[in-house]
């Protein structure tokens, strides 16, 4: 039997449809078949039943895609691990997870700090001692800091923190926009501590990635995030997300607003040109493999010393990026699998 295209999928999580399936799964596939000669499959990943799955995928797949977001799995180390296991043996993989280690991290803010793409103020903290031994001091600069766990999303482990005349700490999590209080920075710095996990004893991916990254508060938060939509290295839209009105985050399950344009449109030619030149600071990350299949880079707008616009990278997501709601660029997807 010719070899098929798979995407793998996990029974759990807030992100099926009616069927049980990614509402953008079976599009996805079904472009592909369209562009392809390849027949398609969508598989579910267990973790009691990996090695069979793995089996089974070594023998029948030409190509798997990812589509879990990690954040509905308990073991994501083992998970990682998995995927590489099918790459050993030679099936191909989105997004490869010595990429999605590098890109999908927030370290990575800290890794191109001093590129075009960063901000020399980002730092990240290992461990709890680091944080304590760095932060206080930027708070008390700058009065404001934004801290981002190192694996998250939608919002999840991102915290403003505000540090007031009077010397009380205002700390709001994006997800939801909830505010926590407290009378001064040790009262912070204690509350924090647990929120610095432990590193797994059997890790292979995850080793030195536990911790957060400390980057500069932008206020032009408020006029919403910038997202360059890519496949591989081809951006295929720009998508602006709008905050509420006051609201710090840009997610939509914190009520953002999503638009979806052309990267033709005249008013990204900045935003465009700063991504498409910042793939090369990018390569050295992908230790060999291919840019990710599906994926993004969103910005926050600052100001140039001339009051020009700039655009600061503020994360980059490879690992289970959605398009329910634009399923023509099921299209897009479908073309890496096209054959010349």
């Amino acid at each position: 039997m010719a070899k098929r295209i798979f995407i793998i999928e996990y029974a759990k999580g807030s992100d099926k449809g009616f069927d049980g399936f990614r509402p953008d799964t079976k599009p996805i596939l079904q472009a592909i078949e369209e562009a392809s000669s390849y027949k398609t499959e969508i598989v579910f990943y267990k973790p009691n039943k990996k090695y069979e799955l793995l089996d089974y995928l070594k023998e029948n797949a030409h190509s798997v895609i990812s589509r879990i977001n990690p954040g509905n799995l308990k073991e994501v180390d083992e998970y990682f691990q998995f995927l590489k296991a099918l790459s050993n043996y030679g099936v191909i993989v989105h997004t490869h997870p010595d990429v999605m280690i590098n890109l999908d991290f927030k370290d990575i803010l800290a890794k191109l700090k001093d590129t075009e793409l960063g901000d020399k103020q980002t730092e990240f903290y290992h461990t709890y001692s680091e944080f304590v031994t760095k932060f206080p001091a930027l708070l008390k600069e700058y009065g404001i800091r934004v801290l981002k766990t190192n694996y998250g999303s939608t919002g999840e482990g991102v915290y403003l923190v505000r540090l007031k005349e009077d010397g009380s700490i205002v700390s709001t999590e994006a997800v939801n926009n909830d505010k926590y209080y407290y009378e001064n920075i040790q009262e912070f710095l204690t509350n924090f501590e647990k929120k610095f996990e432990e590193e797994g004893e059997y890790a292979a991916y995850f080793k030195g990635k536990v911790g957060f990254v400390n980057c500069r508060y932008l206020e032009r938060i408020s006029e919403g995030e910038i997202r360059v939509l890519l496949v591989n290295d081809k951006i295929i839209s720009v998508v602006h997300k709008k905050p509420q009105d006051g609201e710090f985050s840009a997610t939509l399950f914190s009520g953002a607003k999503y638009k979806y344009e052309s990267p033709e449109a005249p008013k990204w030619k900045e935003v465009v040109a700063l991504t498409t030149k910042g793939l090369k600071d990018l390569k050295p990350f992908l230790h060999g493999q291919n840019f990710p299949l599906l994926w993004t880079m969103d910005y926050i707008l600052d100001y140039n010393e001339d009051k020009s616009d700039k655009y600061v990278l503020s994360e980059i997501n490879c690992s289970c990026v959605g398009i329910s709601t634009k399923l023509q660029y099921a299209q897009e997807v479908a073309k890496v699998f096209k054959k010349n």
